[in-house]
């Protein structure tokens, strides 16, 4: 069955590869991001995240008029932020808020309503989900929270599959202007590859961490229908 796939966040890096492998698969796809990457094949929407919420619900809800009957949600929106708390302003933390929790929850909470089938859900957090990291709190707060979504949505009958896939530092535009190594960093390529290989089978909930040195898999949850694990 062909499929409509949502991919927030998918103008660069994974998505944006993502977005490559499953319209090479025949699957109908809309990427969104602040700017149009001109990706051949694909639907782009138009999705600046910022610190406004009540803009946020605004723009959501154009975009989701925009491409219809959506089967599945890829949430793969960043936002790099570093500094201690008190370094951080309150259009940081509310940056990083709508960004990290509540733009994925809003879109869930609209297409679990809509989608012609079982929404099928598919968050890429991080390694700082599970890691505390000193310039990260807000950072690590988000991404641990949107773990923890993925896993409740898990709870819950009316939703499909759910991936949780936790990734560790990628090569992407997501670093450039900081002073980071990314001489070890995973290949978007090899990370959009994996995500697409723990997406597949049949399963309700998976939780996985993409490690490095050396670049692995590792399935850390994995569920049936019945919650059960197998």
């Amino acid at each position: 069955m062909k499929k409509n796939i949502l991919i927030v966040g998918g103008t660069s890096g994974v998505g944006k590869e993502l977005a490559k492998h499953y319209m090479s698969d025949g699957h109908k796809v809309c990427v969104t991001g602040r700017k149009d990457p001109g990706l051949e094949g694909a639907v782009y929407a138009k999705l600046a995240i910022t610190d406004d919420s009540d803009a946020l619900a605004g723009d959501i809800d154009r975009v989701l008029r925009e491409f219809e009957h959506i089967h599945t949600l890829i949430y793969a929106a960043g936002f790099l932020q570093w500094g201690h708390i008190d370094q951080l302003s309150d259009h940081d933390l509310r940056t990083m808020t709508n960004v990290g929790l509540l733009a994925p929850m809003m879109l869930i909470q609209r297409l679990k309503q809509s989608a012609p089938t079982p929404l099928k859900v598919m968050l890429i957090t991080s390694s700082s989900q599970y890691t505390p990291r000193e310039y990260e709190p807000a950072y690590c707060a988000t991404k641990a929270g949107l773990g923890m979504l993925g896993a409740s949505l898990a709870q819950d009958p009316g939703i499909g599959k759910v991936l949780v896939a936790a990734s560790s530092g990628i090569k992407t535009p997501f670093w450039e202007g900081t002073s980071a190594d990314t001489s070890t960093m995973l290949d978007p390529v090899w990370v959009a590859q994996q995500i697409v290989d723990l997406s597949g089978g049949a399963f309700k909930y998976k939780y996985a961490k993409l490690l490095r040195s050396p670049a692995r898999t590792e399935v850390v949850e994995c569920l049936n229908n019945d919650l059960n694990s197998v």
